[in-house]
């Protein structure tokens, strides 16, 4: 019987200890924190205006002739004699050259601003994480975080 009572006695010492060995969480004092850096490779792209020159347009021929022709048959039709001839001259000098601005205004050509898409690869130094070290109950001990810590971290302390 004695030993009955020794073994429940043992039993209940056992169940009373297991009961008393709880998890619970507390905080802790931070000693330091760094940072933990990453490199991260990509590509930065941004607009820029640019200037362009349109290609040289070859000139035509047509409104020369076109207006040197008219420019001799009116000039002709002024004056008498030698006149005639001199004015019909002159007048096919001026129509030929307008005829040539007419139909070489260079409308076509010239130059202007358009924007281009421009990329360079780059690479940044990203924060992935934090090296954190901490004491509790007078020891020291390390972990790590995503975000900064503050002056404390919680802590996970199982009872034994």
């Amino acid at each position: 019987m004695k030993q009955g009572i020794i073994l429940s006695a043992a039993v209940l010492a056992a169940i009373s200890m297991q009961s008393q060995a709880a998890d619970f969480t507390d905080t802790a004092k931070v000693i330091s924190s760094r940072p933990i850096y990453q490199s991260v490779t990509g590509q930065e792209c941004y607009n820029v205006p640019v200037q362009v020159q349109a290609a040289p347009q070859e000139r035509s021929m047509g409104g020369s002739i076109l207006g040197g022709l008219a420019g001799a048959l009116l000039g002709s039709q002024v004056g008498q004699g030698s006149g005639r001839v001199a004015a019909g001259a002159a007048g096919a000098i001026a129509g030929a050259i307008t005829g040539d601005r007419l139909q070489n205004d260079g409308s076509n050509s010239g130059s202007g601003v358009v924007m281009q898409q421009q990329c360079k690869e780059v690479t940044k130094q990203i924060v992935s994480g934090y090296d954190v070290r901490y004491t509790y109950a007078g020891r020291e001990a390390s972990t790590t975080m995503q975000q900064p810590p503050g002056n404390t971290v919680t802590v996970s302390v199982t009872a034994h």
